[in-house]
């Protein structure tokens, strides 16, 4: 019985070990700070190369004091923002975040994000992986 249940929990934790190593993040950047404004958006593309669906549930950076998933959606004609608290990525499936769709929404700012710099993040999903990015600070256009 034990050695069952031991067996058990190893491969339990060799699934959700599997599951980051398949998560591929690509093209990340910030948006640089508006100069009087302590709040920020980030992107990237988010590719789930298993063939098992990931839930992304939010993200995390020591460069702010909070980070949500959000989506602009359109809503009686007007374009407006929610906060997405998971997101399923299905085996295969990419996803942008880009400017008008799923970004990263990013609370007290602690320090201007500058062009040229980098700015570190981890995505946490609901099996308990996570996933460190570096995201690159670009002009606002």
């Amino acid at each position: 019985m034990r050695n069952g249940v031991i067996s058990l929990f190893l491969t339990l934790l060799l699934i959700s070990s599997v599951q980051a190593a398949d998560i591929e993040v690509s093209n990340a950047w910030v948006k640089e700070t508006i100069p009087g404004t302590e709040n920020g958006a980030g992107y990237f593309t988010l590719t789930n190369q298993s063939n098992k669906p990931a839930i992304l549930i939010g993200a995390k950076t020591d460069a702010a004091r909070a980070v949500e998933v959000h989506q602009h959606v359109l809503t009686e004609g007007m374009m407006r923002m929610r906060r997405v608290p998971e997101l399923t990525i299905a085996g295969g499936q990419t996803i942008v975040f880009q400017p008008g769709g799923y970004h990263l929404m990013i609370f007290g700012v602690k320090s201007p994000f500058v062009i040229g710099g980098q700015v570190e993040f981890s995505l946490h999903f609901a099996d308990g992986d996570q996933v460190s990015i570096q995201a690159d600070v670009r002009a606002i256009h």
